[in-house]
């Protein structure tokens, strides 16, 4: 989430400890979500840049597997938790590379299930193994409001708020288009989610209205400074536009191999502290802590993120079986 609740950090600094802070939170949902919604966002992009742009599939060269978690404003009750799981891999006969992602959301008395399929077509520029990639994704959207564990304590009666649990699906689509250099030394991505706005008015949200994705448009770029044998700097950025709201993230990461140092800043949101490392050659974890800068930090400690990413070798050989061997007790 981003941008809407900034307007009611004032509004949620002045409760009075934190026994009602989820009741506030759950009402701030309603008001921001009886339209629009936002998609969950993750402080480590850079490491994980399938999730914000389809047209990334396969670009890695290899097949690769990412989990990332996040926890978002720890102590209040129903804040935001996230998790994703995104596995893209190239594929020479497609000419090009294809993804899978699956992303599970909480917040408050929503409940978000994420699946979706990715194509990026590779296409090779110059000579000095460039490469322009065009992606599509699609997948469908799985929203449960429980309308169950949201009553006031000050006003069960509400009528505004439903006292039931109810669920939404929804097809959904995106596209983006990604240029890299060789050895990330450039990239850039543009890219666009939730293209049609899915609507998910089954869920039942009273009179004030229906919930509504809103279209995201994201733009990434990165590059990489080899400083030494050891050593990159390697700075980001992220800029997003969705519902009328912006938010860019400014990023500069240090590699000191093994080790990963990094900090980003979140504009009137929040700074973050990157800590990863290389643990294999084909294995790197990473952990994140958001300190926040609005006055939503009276209330919460900050926010959690770690990522694990697992990449497999280039080429799997297939070998034949060996029939000259076939009964013997051997193990290859």
């Amino acid at each position: 989430m981003f941008g809407f609740f900034n307007s009611f950090s004032n509004l949620l600094a002045r409760k009075e400890g934190r026994r009602n802070m989820r009741f506030w939170l759950c009402g701030i949902a309603v008001t921001t979500l009886l339209f629009a919604q936002q998609d969950p966002q993750f402080s480590m992009y850079m490491f994980n840049r399938q999730y914000i742009n389809p047209a990334y599939a396969g670009a890695m060269g290899s097949t690769n597997i990412t989990f990332a978690g996040r926890t978002q404003w720890v102590g209040i009750d129903g804040s935001p938790r996230s998790m994703s799981l995104i596995a893209h891999k190239p594929v020479a006969l497609l000419h090009g590379g294809v993804g899978i992602q699956v992303l599970a959301d909480y917040i408050g008395p929503f409940q978000t299930i994420d699946a979706k399929l990715a194509y990026a077509f590779h296409l090779p520029v110059g000579q000095k193994g460039a490469q322009l990639q065009f992606g599509v994704q699609g997948g469908v959207l799985y929203k449960v409001l429980d309308g169950t564990n949201w009553r006031p304590p000050d006003n069960p009666n509400d009528p505004i708020l439903v006292d039931a649990v109810t669920n939404a699906t929804a097809p959904d689509f995106g596209a983006g288009v990604y240029f890299q250099l060789p050895n990330e030394k450039l990239y850039v991505g543009v890219a666009g989610l939730h293209l049609l706005e899915p609507s998910m008015k089954q869920l039942t949200l009273g009179q004030r209205g229906e919930l509504r994705i809103v279209r995201h448009l994201l733009f990434s770029a990165g590059t990489r400074f080899d400083l030494s044998e050891n050593v990159s700097l390697m700075p980001s950025t992220l800029f997003k536009m969705a519902g009328g709201q912006m938010q860019i993230d400014i990023n500069a990461n240090v590699m000191v191999s093994p080790l990963v140092f990094g900090v980003s800043y979140r504009y009137q949101d929040a700074i973050v502290g990157i800590l990863g490392f290389q643990i294999s050659e084909r294995i790197f974890a990473a952990y994140s802590y958001d300190y926040t800068l609005s006055n939503l930090s009276v209330a919460t400690s900050g926010t959690h993120e770690i990522l694990i990413s697992y990449t497999l070798p280039p080429v799997f050989k297939i070998y034949p079986p060996d029939l000259g061997v076939r009964d013997k007790r051997t193990f290859r």
